[in-house]
């Protein structure tokens, strides 16, 4: 099984973050090719102007992903950017780090907790919960005091800086989500360092959610169910319907390549 594991972050401005992503995929995903690929630009993806072109990176690379036949592609941002568009697009399972994150914090207890790196981020988050329908489920969010979200990228080689991390997300977890009863680290940087920190349990108990694990373990399950059901795993009764061919035609003529291929 082939999975393109698409980053919303450029890797090269990360410092040691994708090393240890591309660890924690090894270590989750054993037996499964995961081709792990970053963007042109993302180093800020929480703001609306910044996802909103991102959004054109992760289609440009799902173009990709369908000419070269991969099983499943999986968006590894909490904000799933490009999502319904990329599923539009591909004929293969797309799911995303936000998406599957929460719905799986669903199932593993009654209510969830979110932690964010700061206010930004956080109120996004709220508005992500609310899509996806599970607000009555929500704990609480926490906002951690990062500003800029880059600067985490020091902890992957800075003891000091990792273990002052976690001590300050223990803290908040503590004093803003006594009662949630599973808490998820939002963002694919943060759960890497919980994971390099080998932090999987808040003091009192509930679970850390690692959601890169469950993303890659869904897309897997995502696949095998795609071959029980003729057509693929994602509907394409509506939402997700793509042009006709004949439709498609016409987008080409005036939008360019947008659809690899389209219905009759």
């Amino acid at each position: 099984m082939r999975i393109w594991y698409q980053s919303l972050g450029r890797l090269d401005a990360w410092g040691a973050y994708p090393r240890t992503l591309a660890a924690l995929i090894d270590a989750v995903a054993p037996g499964v090719t995961v081709r792990l690929e970053g963007t042109r630009r993302g180093v800020a993806e929480h703001h609306h102007a910044t996802a909103y072109a991102a959004a054109g990176d992760v289609l440009d690379a799902v173009r990709t992903a369908v000419a070269e036949g991969v099983d499943a592609f999986v968006i590894g941002n909490f904000f799933d950017i490009g999502i319904d568009a990329a599923r539009e697009i591909a004929p293969f399972p797309v799911l995303g780090l936000g998406q599957t994150s929460l719905h799986l914090a669903a199932q593993m207890g009654a209510t969830f907790g979110l932690v964010a790196p700061n206010e930004k981020y956080a109120t996004r988050l709220v508005e992500g919960v609310r899509r996806q329908g599970l607000e009555s489920r929500l704990a609480g969010v926490v906002a951690l005091d990062v500003p800029r979200i880059r600067r985490l990228s020091d902890a992957f080689t800075d003891d000091t800086a990792r273990e002052g991390f976690v001590a300050a997300l223990g803290e908040a977890v503590d004093r803003a989500l006594p009662r949630a009863e599973v808490i998820v680290p939002a963002g694919g940087v943060l759960m890497a360092l919980l994971w390099q920190a080998g932090l999987t349990r808040t003091a009192a108990g509930a679970p850390i959610l690692n959601g890169v694990a469950g993303l890659l373990a869904m897309a897997e399950t995502a696949v095998r169910l795609g071959h029980l059901h003729e057509g693929g795993f994602v509907s394409r009764r509506s939402t997700y319907a793509p042009p006709s061919a004949a439709e498609a035609e016409e987008i080409r003529r005036f939008y360019g390549d947008i659809y690899p291929g389209g219905e009759s």
